[in-house]
């Protein structure tokens, strides 16, 4: 009876190191995927700004073309 008290305390000591274990390593993964996260939205973020910026760099280029194409279309008189 001795014994077999002894390996349930064992056991159980062994079984409570290996949670420990296995709630550290989760912890480490939750942190190490919330993090990515983070630096994905914030990169997201930063190309999104880049590309609004250049179309509206590219559409300030060609806004006078279109507008003056525009105004020749609508003064155009067809006969």
């Amino acid at each position: 009876m001795g014994r077999l008290k002894q390996a349930q305390e064992e056991t159980g000591k062994e079984v409570a190191e290996y949670r420990a274990q296995m709630e550290l390593e989760l912890q480490r993964k939750i942190t190490q995927s919330c993090g990515d996260s983070g630096a994905n939205v914030e990169r997201l973020e930063q190309e999104t700004v880049a590309k609004i910026y250049h179309f509206k760099m590219e559409a300030g280029k060609i806004s006078f073309d279109v507008s003056q194409m525009l105004l020749k279309h609508i003064t155009a008189v067809n006969v």
